[in-house]
């Protein structure tokens, strides 16, 4: 990971694992960064993640993922087996 300190948030790699917190009700999100970008006209990076629902997958994941994109900075970058 990169923090610029130019742009709000850091650089999160492909094959990042993430969590997303924003849900209101069903408790945190899991998934894998697939890209993140420089948005130039907001300052901060922006990542496609390939989300599994509200657990990380160990190994070759069952279901399909479904990508969603958010802003680096809503993100939190997990260790790998942490849930």
């Amino acid at each position: 990971m990169n923090d610029d300190r130019n742009t709000s948030g850091p650089y999160l790699p492909p094959g990042t694992k993430v969590r997303y917190y924003g849900l209101e009700e069903g408790g945190p999100e899991y998934g894998i960064v697939v890209h993140c970008w420089l948005d130039e006209e907001i300052n901060a990076y922006d990542c496609y993640v390939a989300f599994f629902g509200n657990h990380q997958p160990i190994g070759k994941p069952t279901e399909e993922p479904y990508i969603l994109r958010y802003a680096a900075t809503s993100l939190t970058a997990i260790e790998n087996g942490a849930d």
